[in-house]
């Protein structure tokens, strides 16, 4: 099964993508997109999930099993304290895999049942071996040394206010955090070189082994040991590691950590294998769990959300991932991060930007005692080693075109000899570094150092011929023309001129400084919770990075931002002696920073972003250990028009040791259209259309009330939702009520409501549910009455032959999510005389379309060949047949069939051209 995009690819920086579908849309399949990339269900066909009834074991379930017609095979024993149940494989996927469950869960033994799902790994972070020579990290001690300017403060602490913690000697001492990840190269000098008591990574477990990929049986170890993969070290190093040669810490270096690898070398994981790991961390005594897998999705009944819930629930802080769907929209609140209790983390871009690179040095006045690091990637051409130029910049007021580029020719107000000076030119795409070194060798040039005029990491360029050519990044090349437009002049000393001696700075982001990530997911979720929980950097975070690949790495999601949460709740747990979840996200929610909206382009300073893209805002870690006023509730849902919540309340506690006066109030932000540009079933992609002035009214039983010390005061929220909106549209509505005392603490409780019905949405697309040919890579519908003449099957894969059989495919697409879709073949005409069919919600159907039904999908779409064998693994007789394509709508009953909507697709006649294989 596939699932396509209708307008833009997913990020998929982070595991915490796809969970439902191989592949997130952002905007559905309309629009001509006509290509796609084969993929495969993310759910196992025949696997499941059970929870034992108390008093029942994995014995009798087998044996029950048995006695119902159901065989199976063991995967996975879940036997624990919160989580007493199994997996396994049925050996005859049943005609209707939801019948299936309802039989599973008709065994005496099995209180709950789920089908397994596979979620994604991390995207682009599977390494080869030994991709680069780590040599070079011997070398970064002594560049480091030369540096003589700048501040030691790392700017991803100081802009959650942990290294305000640190001063105050608060590491995390004492507190054990448990990641769930790709595995650990704990042999990083800057994570301790060892694995072990007294290590950096104290203990944990290898849950699968190098060769699992999701699907096939996981091989456990002792260690969880990992070089084929980077993404775990890096998530390791933002939260423990040591002082380093490219200055920074993690956010928790006191914290004992633990490592539990549930991803092997290639593939992705399944459920039982993730459930297995959150609740073997909880049984080894963790008291943070954090993970950042999972998928879109925006429900909380699915397994994983259901464990990492009831870990939440007894007692343990968990941190998840949001996602990385944030150009797709509304409503794609990730799982399990939208399980209930959990905190789910957004991400803000940090405010200095790291390079990565070979080291070199600036200074203003040519000495070597006022040097400073900076890094550049060097181009076809090396720079001497150990020579000093004066930098002269290309600007608009000398070239003939009036830009920073050398495209065209330098003016006549450009020195006609440049021979002894570093060029800083921009980089410009419309023609490329040749044509700019070519102009600017008009004037003598030789060396040239280029900068980007775009975010991301430079690259080696070329040119036909220099002396020295190399590129830096965007920030850093607006911070040297600052200085140079100031009248200052700049030095550059190359000391080195091979590319292995790396080097690592920090440089003022000249793009989005602490501007909240355009790709971090937005929520709610389709029951309108509020969603996401709280935002940390997670843009551009350099941390460690396996030994064989480099030792360190820049890289981007909600994947960094969410060890930064799990670390700050690890320094408010030891500053503050607690333990409690709901307690520690009351306190980072009430005491974070609300960020202003940014969309991509433009930073709106007077509007504050949705509750459903930052949560409460940034953490604020010191704020929260400190914090002398106390709110029970981390958020409130006003839900939609149909089960709109008028009235709530909340209490204030004062734990400090004098009365406080507090001023309760309000804050809105802005109202965003779910739906826009006339499009009535698929949800915007961000940004957003916004309803302009629009926001809930508040009234509150006291707009000002003292609470004397040790006493608390309750306070009453009516809710009047914004009026005047295109409630068809669905605007999300939300802002902060506001807690100010007269003791200096300002405190917010995040609201958030929809307008217009949920449990109305159109979930099936009224144009794009319908037969394909398969491999012709279009959404052309196929003729009613189309033959389609293909192998005998022998899976419900298609079989990569050449030429390619012209499958038959259907179309599904969804505009909301549902808590069901099945695409259930029926036999046309005489055909139905032929088979053998099961009454599925009404209806006589021949089997189910190879990987569903799907259960809990978020909004998205697919494309799945119909070998002529079905989901169960009949083989249906050559004949005519169609698709009935139905998705439960928000709130419906499964078991009703009204609650479903439905779509059939045209008929089309399938016959074999070969014969099975005896």
């Amino acid at each position: 099964m596939v699932a396509y995009l209708r307008l833009l690819p997913v990020l998929g920086l982070l595991l915490a993508d796809g969970a439902h579908v191989a592949a997130q849309g952002s905007h559905g399949i309309a629009n001509g997109k006509e290509d796609w990339t084969k993929g495969e269900s993310n759910f196992i066909p025949g696997a499941y999930i059970v929870e034992f009834e108390d008093g029942h074991g994995e014995a009798s379930l087998f044996s029950d099993l048995q006695r119902r017609g159901l065989a199976a095979t063991k995967r996975l024993n879940l036997n624990y304290t919160l989580f007493k149940g199994a997996s396994f494989q049925l050996n005859a996927v049943d005609l209707d895999p939801h019948f299936a469950s309802s039989r599973i869960a008709s065994v005496p033994s099995v209180k709950q049942v789920w089908p397994v799902q596979r979620y994604k790994r991390p995207a682009n972070t599977t390494l080869s071996p030994i991709s680069s020579n780590s040599s070079h990290l011997r070398d970064l001690s002594s560049l480091s040394r030369r540096e003589t300017s700048g501040n030691d403060t790392y700017a991803v602490h100081a802009q959650v206010q942990v290294d305000k913690l640190h001063a105050e000697g608060i590491t995390g001492k004492g507190i054990r955090i448990s990641i769930l990840d790709t595995g650990v190269d704990f042999n990083h000098p800057a994570l301790g070189g060892c694995f072990g008591k007294g290590c950096v990574v104290s203990y944990g477990r290898d849950m699968v082994g190098d060769d699992y990929d999701g699907s096939n049986t996981p091989v456990p170890g002792p260690e969880p040991f990992s070089t084929c993969d980077g993404h775990g070290t890096h998530v390791t190093g933002i939260i423990g590691a040591l002082p380093n040669p490219m200055r920074f810490v993690g956010a928790a270096p006191g914290a004992t950590i633990g490592m539990y690898r549930v991803f092997g070398c290639s593939g992705d994981v399944g459920a039982d294998v993730a459930i297995s790991a959150v609740n073997q961390a909880f049984e080894d005594g963790a008291d943070i769990i954090t993970l950042s897998l999972g998928g879109a999705s925006g429900w909380t009944e699915d397994s994983f959300s259901v464990a990492v819930s009831r870990i939440v629930s007894a007692g343990v802080v968990c941190t998840v991932a949001n996602g990385n769907s944030g150009s797709a929209g509304l409503f794609l609140a990730g799982t399990p991060a939208n399980g209930k209790g959990v905190t789910a983390v957004s991400s803000v871009e940090s405010t200095l930007t790291p390079f990565l690179g070979t080291g070199a040095f600036v200074s203003t006045d040519n000495s070597t005692a006022n040097q400073t690091l900076f890094v550049y990637t060097p181009g076809a051409f090396a720079f001497p080693s150990n020579i000093t130029l004066q930098v002269w910049p290309v600007t608009p007021d000398v070239t003939t075109d009036s830009t920073y580029g050398a495209c065209s020719p330098l003016s006549d107000k450009a020195p006609a000899d440049l021979s002894d000076k570093v060029v800083l030119v921009k980089y410009d795409s419309a023609c490329g570094s040749w044509t700019e070194v070519s102009n600017l060798q008009k004037n003598n040039a030789t060396y040239f150092m280029f900068w980007y005029d775009s975010p991301g990491n430079p690259w080696s360029i070329g040119a036909t011929s220099a002396s020295g050519l190399g590129m830096t990044g965007y920030s850093q090349g607006v911070q040297w023309l600052d200085e140079l437009s100031s009248g200052k002049d700049l030095w550059f000393t190359f000391v080195e001129s091979s590319s292995s001696t790396k080097a690592g700075v920090f440089v003022p982001n000249a793009i989005n400084p602490n501007y909240i990530d355009t790709f971090t997911s937005w929520g709610p979720t389709w029951q309108a919770d509020v969603n996401p929980s709280i935002t940390t950097p997670g843009g551009t975070i350099l941390s460690t990075w396996p030994l064989p690949s480099g030792g360190y790495y820049i890289d981007t999601g909600t994947s960094m931002a969410t060890p930064i949460m799990a670390a700050i709740y690890a320094l408010i747990m030891q500053a503050r002696g607690i333990r409690d979840p709901k307690a520690l996200l009351n306190l980072v929610s009430s005491t974070a920073l609300q960020l202003p909206f940014y969309d991509g382009t433009n930073l709106y300073p007077n509007e504050l972003a949705p509750v459903a893209q930052q949560g409460a805002g940034l953490a604020q870690a010191y704020k929260a250990a400190h914090a002398t006023t106390l709110l029970n509730v981390p958020n409130i849902a006003f839900n939609d028009t149909d089960n709109f919540v008028k009235k709530t309340s909340f209490t204030i506690k004062n734990t400090g040791k004098r009365s406080v006066t507090y001023t309760i109030g309000q804050t809105p932000a802005l109202t965003m259209y779910t739906y826009g540009n006339g499009d009535s079933h698929f949800p915007a992609p961000f940004p957003n259309p916004i309803a302009e002035g629009a926001s809930a009214k508040l009234s509150f039983s006291h707009s000002k009330i003292t609470v004397p010390a040790g006493k608390s005061a309750d306070i009453t929220v009516t809710a009047t939702p914004p009026q005047g909106l295109n409630a068809s549209a669905i605007p999300v509505y939300s802002g902060y009520v506001t807690v100010n005392g007269t003791n200096g603490d300002g405190l917010v409780i995040p609201y958030l409501g929809v307008v217009g019905s949920l449990a109305k949405l159109p979930v099936l697309d009224p144009d794009f549910n319908y037969m394909i040919h398969y491999n012709v890579y279009s959404t052309v519908p196929a003729a009613d009455n189309t033959t389609y003449i293909v192998p005998y099957p022998i899976s419900t894969a298609a079989q990569p032959i050449d030429p390619p059989p012209d499958y038959p495919a259907p179309i599904i697409q969804i505009d909301a999510g549902t808590p069901l879709l099945r695409a259930d073949l029926t036999a046309v005409g005489n055909t139905a005389d032929k088979v053998n069919t099961t009454k599925v919600l009404g209806v006589d159907v021949v089997g189910s379309l190879a990987g569903f039904p799907l259960a809990y999908t978020s909004r998205s779409y697919f494309v799945t060949a119909f070998t002529g064998m079905t989901q169960e693994g009949t083989i249906v007789p050559e004949g005519s047949y169609k698709f009935l394509i139905r998705a439960l709508k928000i709130y419906g009953d499964v078991n009703n069939p009204k609650d479903y909507e439905s779509m059939l697709t045209q008929t089309f006649n399938i016959q074999y051209n070969t014969t099975a294989i005896a």
